[in-house]
């Protein structure tokens, strides 16, 4: 081998050296970054359905009661902090059968479930409205903004939905009506005969993904996600 040879392998065996070397601090910064997001979505996990029934004074400042509907507790609570005085009005999103509500028989299906309000026709008929077009936690926003702006309301809201639910349904209702202050009413439903810590990943999956589809319009460009809501607010709520 002649010299020139020698010296060229060196060469190459030095500039790979240096190349490994400059790679080494990228590697670690990855590798950083990775752990910090691991530990992130971690800590998410542990801590986003840790909210807690606010102070009545907090629940008064609402100029409305919005329910998303899913489990019938959450009507409940609603219906008794409207017959309590707590709340002004109540607006329940999601009225059909999926959610095992039928508005025909709303007045006597929530009579039976509550039966130390001592007038539930009465109160429905006074200050309870409800919407029958949204089937998912994107249209129960997308619903309640229609019926927001079109009662003109612009207090506070007090969202009132199950504990595990209670994040992705927030981030929904921010996306739907960005400047709006809204404060979080965790509800506790009945327990669930499957798997609670599968369900309880399952649904902070989803609160993940929410945020992503909130901030990032452009990924549900069809529109699947709003339905009856895509582009205008339904004739009948």
């Amino acid at each position: 081998m002649s010299a020139y040879s020698r010296r060229g392998g060196m060469s190459r065996l030095q500039g790979n050296r240096r190349r490994g070397l400059r790679s080494v601090p990228t590697r670690v910064a990855g590798r950083a970054l990775l752990g910090l997001a691991l530990i992130s979505v971690a800590l998410g996990f542990v801590a986003f359905d840790s909210f807690t029934v606010p102070l009545k004074t907090e629940v008064r400042r609402a100029s409305a009661g919005i329910v998303f509907t899913g489990a019938l507790e959450r009507v409940d609570a609603g219906l008794q902090l409207l017959d309590a005085g707590a709340i002004p009005r109540l607006y329940v999103s999601g009225v059909n059968a999926g959610a095992g509500i039928f508005p025909a028989r709303f007045v006597s299906q929530f009579s039976l479930r509550n039966p130390n309000i001592p007038d539930s026709q009465r109160l429905v008929a006074c200050c309870v409205e409800w919407g029958e077009n949204a089937n998912n936690t994107f249209q129960n926003a997308s619903d309640t903004k229609c019926w927001v702006d079109r009662r003109g309301l612009t207090g506070p809201l007090l969202l009132i939905t199950s504990r595990q639910h209670l994040a992705r349904a927030l981030a929904a209702l921010a996306g739907a009506l960005p400047h709006r202050a809204l404060i979080p009413y965790p509800v506790d439903e009945a327990p669930s005969p499957t798997n609670s810590l599968r369900q309880r990943a399952l649904e902070y999956l989803k609160y993940l993904g929410t945020i992503v589809a909130v901030r990032l319009p452009w990924v549900d460009n069809g529109n699947r996600l709003d339905g009856p809501f895509a582009k205008t607010c339904p004739s009948t709520l």
